[in-house]
């Protein structure tokens, strides 16, 4: 079996029922039996331990005009930076909102996937990006995303 690490960080709860939607649907789809995953707060993750998984996801919403969430993610974040990421298979979950223009509201999103390039990890696939509230997206855009991304898996564990 699998496992996927879900790290996330979460002001007012969007970026955690997002990954507790993907956590839902892997469950409920045995087609994706081989696949656990492991939902962890950032302020709660245990920094030696981020590695234990077959794969890492990030998950965290952009506050203001384009930083990491301050209170729980980005202390997490910072501890993180010289953890070797190499050839680690990852993913990135990035929400914001439009209030802070279209130039910034994702732009957590990009901070994770150039780290986790600058880190030569494997990002799987593209980051999941939320520009407004997830809730009306869980089960179109979420479900796409993570069917992408399990698929893409799949095929990266039988080669």
């Amino acid at each position: 079996m699998q496992t996927i690490k879900i790290i996330y960080g979460t002001g007012g709860g969007n970026t955690q029922l997002v990954c507790e939607q993907i956590q839902k649907f892997i469950a409920e789809n045995s087609e994706f039996s081989e696949f656990n995953v492991i939902l962890e707060r950032a302020e709660l993750a245990d920094i030696t331990q981020v590695n234990n998984s077959d794969v890492l996801i990030l998950a965290c919403p952009t506050y203001g005009e384009g930083i990491l969430e301050p209170a729980c993610f980005n202390p997490f974040f910072r501890k993180i930076q010289s953890v070797d990421f190499t050839n680690k298979k990852v993913a990135v979950i990035g929400l914001g909102d439009p209030k802070y223009g279209l130039d910034y509201c994702l732009e957590s999103a990009n901070i994770l996937e150039k780290f986790f390039k600058d880190k030569q990890a494997n990002i799987v696939v593209h980051g999941l990006r939320i520009a407004k509230s997830p809730i009306p997206l869980l089960d179109t855009m979420v479900k796409k995303w993570t069917e992408k991304l399990l698929v893409k898996l799949t095929a990266l564990s039988q080669t």
